[in-house]
């Protein structure tokens, strides 16, 4: 079973790194055609949104997607609050530097968009291979490895920008790993991944927020 998992686990690794790759390419070819890559930013969350659809699509799978049946209720709200504020405060400590940058709406939609990638395609990724048992109450394994294939590329980013790993990154990972956790059970248990877009786009807004008021 450990085999199996591993397996899998390396499989979607190598899918979301060649999705990345994509993206990273398509922005330089858009850079030599026009000066202008506004698009640049979105490439990866746009690469991911294909790759679900042709997943979708093809083996016609019954993944929810904007189920509106139960979304207004209590819980939902409260797991909003669960993984946005831990993770801003978190977010915050890992980072001293006070914003230089007006917050807008490209701001939100950075964060929101991520949950393509993220929930969208790897998190049901997991579920497509089977990886989905419970693990403690509403806490299922695609939604743990979820958290965990995320915290591998910040540390592959760190290595490819040629930074030395070290303690500094750990508040990223921490608040990258709490979200992850929050998002994915809000993902899984409204069927709409609007609500964890929503989630992502407030962490955003409220981490900006608390940098520019007590960053000195």
């Amino acid at each position: 079973m450990i085999i199996n998992l591993i397996y899998k686990y390396i499989t979607i690794s190598i899918i979301i790194s060649l999705i990345f790759s994509t993206s990273v390419f398509s922005s330089f070819v858009i850079k030599k055609v026009s000066k202008k890559n506004r698009i640049g930013p979105y490439l990866f969350q746009f690469w991911s949104l294909i790759v679900f659809i042709i997943i979708w699509e093809y083996y016609k799978l019954n993944i929810q997607v904007f189920d509106f049946s139960n979304l207004l209720i209590y819980r939902n709200i409260l797991l909003i609050l669960v993984a946005v504020v831990p993770t801003s405060i978190i977010a915050y400590h890992g980072s001293k530097i006070k914003p230089t940058y007006q917050f807008g709406l490209k701001n939100f939609l950075d964060g929101a968009s991520m949950e393509i990638p993220m929930r969208l395609l790897t998190q049901n990724l997991f579920a497509i291979f089977g990886i989905n048992m419970i693990i403690y109450k509403s806490i299922s394994l695609d939604i743990l490895m979820n958290a965990i294939i995320f915290i591998q590329f910040i540390i592959v980013q760190e290595v490819i920008q040629g930074r030395k790993i070290s303690s500094d990154i750990l508040p990223e990972i921490i608040a990258s790993f709490w979200f992850s956790i929050s998002a994915g059970i809000l993902y899984k248990d409204t069927g709409n991944i609007i609500m964890p877009m929503l989630a992502h786009g407030l962490q955003r807004m409220v981490t900006y927020n608390i940098r520019k008021v007590f960053v000195k």
